[in-house]
């Protein structure tokens, strides 16, 4: 028997760079919160969504509520995965403002920060959590490594893409694989920390890279993007992570929240 569809109300907060799946074709990962009627907020993980090609009407930002109808994934046992009934996506056509520092957007994500990534891995074996956000303590580096055979990845890539996802009719162009992998290496809070290095699958890494990467020395345009202005000392920068499912203690970063430092943050600071 497949699991009841229930409406809910969702706010991405990030997307994964598109992936290519033998099942589903092109697809990406979709994470954010469910909003709840009693205020409550929760991390959901929506897959697969065929993201590049929904139709236009049903395409939506980070941070813009929408509603769509999800079950329980048999094929995923993470808690927080859901498949989406994308036929039933209704973007609000709003988006969450990041105005005064980021005050619309705290209440989404500030009650779901957990202590540390440490914590966070604790969690998964206790009770297989597979989402959170939290607080690096100190980035030591952004790393950044050649993907092996990436000419290879490439051609598959194209080829697959070429065929469109599975989900949809609708034609884009072709996916292009990113022959750079993006890593944070960092400490967390955690006392016992011994350091973490875990890759980043945000889609904006990706899109980034490829805005700066005919430009001389793109590497350090990349570090000053992704060290030095999202983990400023003046932003309350916070890494939203989810493990792989094969994996469950490989942890990938999604994305940075980064919002500036509120006035009482400075003056502990």
């Amino acid at each position: 028997m497949s699991a009841e569809w229930t409406e809910i109300e969702f706010v991405p907060t990030v997307k994964a760079y598109p992936a290519l799946s033998r099942k589903y074709g092109e697809v990406c990962c979709v994470a954010g919160v469910q909003l709840h009627p009693d205020g409550s907020t929760e991390w959901i993980r929506l897959y697969p969504v065929p993201f590049r090609t929904l139709d236009d009407e049903r395409q939506f930002r980070k941070y813009e509520p929408i509603r769509v109808r999800v079950q329980s994934h048999s094929g995923d046992t993470r808690p927080e995965t859901r498949r989406p009934d994308i036929y039933s996506i209704e973007p609000s056509g709003r988006v969450v403002s990041a105005a005064d520092g980021w005050r619309a957007r705290r209440p989404l994500v500030e009650p779901l920060m957990s202590r540390s990534m440490c914590e966070l891995l604790r969690e998964e074996r206790e009770s297989r959590r597979s989402l959170g956000v939290f607080r690096p303590a100190e980035i030591l580096a952004l790393e950044i490594q050649p993907v092996e055979q990436a000419a290879d990845r490439a051609e598959i890539a194209a080829a697959s893409a070429a065929q469109g996802s599975l989900l949809s009719e609708k034609e884009v162009a072709v996916l292009e694989a990113t022959p750079f992998v993006f890593k944070y290496r960092y400490r967390c809070s955690d006392p016992d920390c011994r350091t973490h290095t875990q890759t980043i699958i945000d889609w904006e890494i990706a899109a980034f890279y490829r805005k700066v990467r005919n430009t001389s020395g793109w590497e350090d345009g990349m570090r000053r993007k992704w060290v030095d202005e999202l983990c400023a000392p003046g932003r309350d920068t916070a890494f939203i992570v989810g493990n792989m499912h094969q994996h469950p203690q490989s942890f990938l970063v999604l994305g940075v929240w980064w919002p500036p430092l509120e006035p009482e943050q400075l003056r502990i600071g």
